[in-house]
């Protein structure tokens, strides 16, 4: 009897891998294999979670266009980008400035993320992803940084035309700007993309927390000294220069130049006082609303200009 069960036993043991062995032979010979390697019946995927994946995908990167934010590379892109680290690099600011696309432009089609655009402002080069070819080299917020890593390029604490920065840093993936020209304390009229999506435009920003970069060659144009007035009725003044000693503050000298305090101009006349040596063109003002919040420093030479 004991024999009969495990005779039993093992036919059905092999019985269960036989069919088991039957059924794949025949999922194998039935099914067809599909680009992405997977199997399909009657022409459908037996796997579908690649397909709810692209699409949540593919709906992310609607969402992140029509808000404005830049999307970062793939991965082969940002393998072979990290090739170009102390690559190095020389440009201007002319040549920058003569890159400018007209408002509008879309690349033929292929479309203007921000860091795109503005790598190719500073390096000439359109393509950074053949996958993605409307991608730049990195998120908008880090192409600063990147032009530095890379390119030489170094920080300035004041935006000149031409000047590339980032900004956003709070966000996932910030964004990044040309800079034309001053409209305001933390405002600036600019030259970039995706304000319109994937297009280049024009337009007033706030730029409160940005970095600001140039090559490394780049070097303020000097500013002539004062020409003292020659209108009898407007006598020479003797505060055209002021030797910052510490302690020194605006007010100080307001009431030695003018021989009162007007806390009402105060703003207006710290705009017309500019660094000689420790920031070289940059009004008191400016030192003020700086990140760093400074605009008299120790040791350092002042003079007014109208």
């Amino acid at each position: 009897m004991k024999k009969i069960s495990n005779l039993v036993t093992n036919h059905l043991a092999f019985l269960i891998v036989s069919s088991i062995a039957i059924l794949c032979l025949l999922f194998v010979i039935l099914g067809k294999p599909t680009e992405s390697g997977y199997i399909t019946l009657n022409g459908e995927d037996a796997k579908i979670e690649e397909y709810t994946e692209k699409f949540i995908e593919n709906a992310n990167d609607a969402l992140y266009r029509v808000m404005n934010e830049d999307k970062p590379t793939d991965e082969e892109t940002i393998k072979a980008n990290e090739k170009l680290e102390g690559l190095g690099g020389s440009t201007t600011l002319n040549t920058i400035i003569s890159r400018r696309l007209p408002d509008g432009n879309n690349d033929n089609g292929r479309g203007w993320q921000c860091s795109k655009y503005t790598a190719y402002l500073a390096t000439g080069k359109r393509e950074y992803s053949n996958a993605h070819p409307d991608y730049g080299p990195v998120n908008g917020k880090d192409i600063a940084n990147w032009l530095v890593k890379n390119y030489g390029w170094k920080y300035i604490e004041t935006p000149v035309e031409g000047a590339i920065g980032s900004g956003g840093f709070n966000t996932t993936y910030g964004h990044t700007a040309m800079y034309l020209y001053s409209t305001g304390s933390n405002s600036a009229m600019v030259n970039d993309a995706n304000y319109v999506p994937l297009t280049i435009s024009t337009h007033n920003m706030n730029i409160s927390g940005w970095v600001w970069v140039v090559p490394d060659d780049y070097t303020p144009t000097p500013l002539p000294d004062p020409t003292p007035s020659t209108n009898p009725e407007k006598p020479v003044s003797t505060c055209n220069t002021w030797k910052l000693n510490k302690g020194d503050t605006l007010s100080k000298i307001m009431q030695a130049c003018k021989g009162y305090v007007d806390w009402s101009d105060m703003n207006n006349y710290a705009s017309h006082w500019y660094s000689t040596y420790v920031r070289p063109n940059q009004s008191v003002y400016s030192g003020w609303n700086s990140g760093y919040g400074v605009g008299l420093y120790a040791g350092d030479t002042i003079y007014y200009r109208e």
